[in-house]
């Protein structure tokens, strides 16, 4: 079927010609009136999604608002208790063992550091208070690698020698020469 296209004023006389005019406008009127209800439909519920994004926006940004209060309420909380860890000679690895939540004053981030270092203490202590119980005696020293005696008497021997070049310090052997043996 072939396409006829109109100017607006050549389609409005070709339905009055048509004798169609009065059906035409009923009809046209319906959709004009279909659409029109349309768009305040939608005018509507955007209004009303629009007033309830607004109020929603606005809970929104206060509870975000506490929560940044919050948050930097911790964090200088943690700076707190991070300054008082170093304060008792504690690692701030420990931070996550001390509930920053209740914390409201410098008197409490102390009790509660001190509470962390003496726990830490006493769970030491409980460890090497087990470990003597079961005999196993703790070494002190140098370890039974006999390196230290050696390295003493080497240091000792290097010392009252006093004969390495540059070095000025006569030892005591060298004093009475060779009567005195090694260990007198």
């Amino acid at each position: 079927m072939e396409e006829i296209e109109l100017t607006e004023d050549q389609l409005l006389e070709a339905i009055k010609e048509a004798g169609i005019d009065k059906s035409f406008q009923k009809y046209i009127q319906k959709i004009g009136d279909q659409r029109v209800d349309k768009g305040i439909k939608t005018y509507q519920g955007n209004q009303d999604k629009k007033n309830l994004s607004d109020k929603e926006r606005i809970e929104s940004l206060e509870t975000e608002l506490k929560e940044m209060k919050n948050g930097k309420a911790k964090d200088d909380k943690r700076t707190l208790v991070k300054a008082e860890m170093k304060k008792q000679d504690l690692s701030e690895g420990f931070l996550k063992y001390i509930k920053i939540d209740g914390l409201d004053d410098q008197s409490k981030i102390a009790e509660a550091v001190t509470n962390l270092k003496n726990d830490l203490l006493d769970a030491k202590q409980a460890e090497i208070d087990q470990k003597l119980k079961s005999g196993d005696i703790p070494l002190h020293g140098e370890a039974d690698t006999g390196k230290g005696d050696s390295l003493t008497k080497s240091y000792a021997e290097a010392k009252n020698a006093g004969k390495i070049a540059g070095n000025p310090f006569q030892g005591k052997l060298d004093e009475g020469k060779s009567e005195n043996k090694e260990g007198e």
